[in-house]
């Protein structure tokens, strides 16, 4: 009888990922990483009051990867290593609320960039990609290549 094979301990790698292109690409720009986008939904205010709804209404907020604030422009921005349709999802869905967030509000009036990073092209979503304004920013890292050769297998 076969034994099986331990399972490798969980690492997040996109978190690294977001984090290594965002210092590359916008290395002077305020950020928020893993920031929750728009406020908690007023009905469950209303619903329950003396409740924290800001707490308990977080199963329900959207979070993007990064949020970064340049000078003339807002970013949003996901990153993805594998299953970039994801990423092209959330990035409409958060596009409507983010100027609803507290730590963006402060922004508003500045140009909204929408990104996804990902370090391979997915040639299928070209057309949604330019649909949605949406630009993808292809980065390969050394150890973003060796972990998709290893789930690839």
């Amino acid at each position: 009888m076969t034994q099986p094979r331990p399972r490798k301990p969980y690492v997040q790698r996109e978190r690294r990922y977001i984090a290594e292109c965002i210092e590359k690409y916008f290395p002077h720009d305020l950020v928020f990483y893993n920031l929750r986008i728009g406020p908690a939904p007023i009905g469950i205010a209303e619903a329950y009051p003396g409740l924290d709804v800001d707490r308990y209404a977080r199963v329900w907020k959207k979070f993007a990867d990064a949020v970064s604030v340049g000078e003339t422009e807002v970013r949003l921005c996901e990153a993805k290593l594998r299953t970039v349709l994801e990423a092209v999802g959330k990035l409409i869905a958060y596009a409507d609320r983010i100027w609803e967030t507290p730590e963006i509000t402060p922004y508003i009036g500045r140009k909204l960039r929408k990104i996804i990073f990902a370090p391979v092209v997915d040639p299928t979503l070209d057309l949604l990609l330019k649909e949605h304004g949406i630009e993808l920013i292809v980065e390969r890292p050394k150890w973003a290549d060796e972990y998709l050769k290893e789930v690839n297998r």
